[in-house]
């Protein structure tokens, strides 16, 4: 603990946050963008079966994002739960590539999918309360987390395609040592007035139709989002992409959420923060329109880019609007609301369709499905925005 707190006092925060975020999600970037490709080349399992596995992430996210979310923020047990979530993946993914069959691999998925689902809504309620300390853009911190993934599914894919998809799991669990180092210098500061005003806070957040409609509108796009995590490769290789051009497509994707998290700040502050939403929203359009169409895989990966973009200031411009409507010491309780509703509801209601969709008419209608599910979204929020909901926050850091 010495070395840690040693690195904590002489690191700036911007540093730490983002050192957090570069080895985390370039863990997930070595593994995530080819495991259901594996699944269908490597294991033979089908779009029915794929789509079961699928269903453990946001099923999982449900049951226990929320409840171990809402334990940290009441015990004040944030980099506790974190590290043990992080340390627990670590493991699991060393031994991730033993698994043959599908049995066991719902195992493995179920067990996963418990512990990774507190691992994104904590840390970014920990980073996003830093950044508002320390008045820092959350997203440059978090466009580090897009960097790496870029890296690492780039370079994962050329490497998988000599070698095979068996050792990206070591790979990831090797690039999360760091993070569990970095998880326990991230900051945890909350006094004891905003823990006593936890219940007229929750309160609050329940009569916040700003937030509501947020998680809402989070919950259509998340639809879209989960159904390209689950079929963007085996899309690509059916269109004649090889594990090269998979990794491309996943890290050209991350890559384009690096200058719009860099500039989000800028940009929220020129258009607003809704319209910048907004924006998001009709980048994520274009996209999957894009996706509908594609003939080719490079025009794919075009698309893939164009969508990164949509996603970045999609992603920063949410958990920002949240952050600051959210009452203090239930920052990790509203990140997992959205997690849940982004990454846990929407995921469980396509993964109980997907599967049938895609045997039944193919990869190009899951894409037209998303079209009408980003577009809804738009709809509401611009609805609400001409209400005037967002006009002011209601509460404040």
């Amino acid at each position: 603990m010495t070395h840690i707190t040693a690195f904590r006092n002489n690191v700036n925060p911007l540093t730490r946050g983002a050192l957090f975020y570069l080895f985390y999600w370039g863990a997930v970037g070595t593994y995530m963008p080819f495991i259901n490709v594996y699944f269908e080349q490597n294991l033979h399992f089908t779009g029915r079966q794929i789509s079961i596995l699928a269903l453990f992430p946001p099923l999982m996210s449900l049951v226990f994002a929320m409840p171990l979310s809402t334990l940290a923020d009441r015990r004040q047990w944030r980099i506790r739960v974190l590290t043990i979530s992080v340390a627990v993946m670590m493991i699991l993914l060393l031994f991730a590539a033993i698994p043959q069959n599908f049995y066991t691999w719902i195992f493995m998925m179920l067990i996963l999918s418990v512990f990774m689902s507190p691992i994104v809504p904590i840390s970014d309620s920990l980073i996003a309360r830093m950044a508002s300390q320390y008045n820092l853009n959350f997203g440059s911190m978090r466009m580090w987390g897009s960097f790496s993934f870029a890296t690492l599914a780039i370079a994962g894919g050329a490497l998988w395609q000599q070698v095979g998809f068996e050792p990206m799991f070591l790979a990831g669990s090797l690039v999360l040592l760091p993070a569990l180092f970095f998880t326990n210098t991230l900051e945890e500061r909350y006094t004891n007035t905003e823990t006593q005003t936890r219940q007229g806070a929750i309160r609050k957040i329940g009569q916040d139709v700003g937030i509501l409609i947020l998680l809402v509108a989070s919950f259509l796009v998340g639809a879209a989002i989960y159904n390209s995590i689950i079929y963007d490769g085996i899309y690509m290789n059916q269109l004649g992409g090889s594990q090269l051009f998979i990794g491309l497509m996943f890290g050209l994707s991350a890559f384009s959420e690096v200058p719009v998290m860099q500039y989000s700040g800028k940009l929220i502050a020129r258009l607003g923060q809704v319209q910048a939403l907004l924006l998001a929203y009709s980048f994520l359009i274009v996209a999957y329109c894009g996706y509908v169409w594609a003939l080719t895989p490079t025009f794919l990966v075009l698309m893939a880019a164009v969508k990164g973009l949509g996603f970045g200031l999609f992603y920063v411009g949410t958990v920002r609007i949240l952050s600051e409507r959210t009452p203090p010491g239930l920052d990790s309780t509203v990140q997992a609301m959205y997690s849940v509703s982004t990454f846990g509801l929407a995921p469980l209601f396509v993964s109980l369709i997907s599967g049938e969709i895609y045997d039944r008419f193919g990869p190009s209608t899951i894409f037209a499905f998303n079209v009408g599910s980003i577009s809804l979204a738009m709809l509401l929020l611009t609805i609400v925005l001409w209400r005037g909901v967002f006009s002011e926050k209601t509460t404040s850091n």
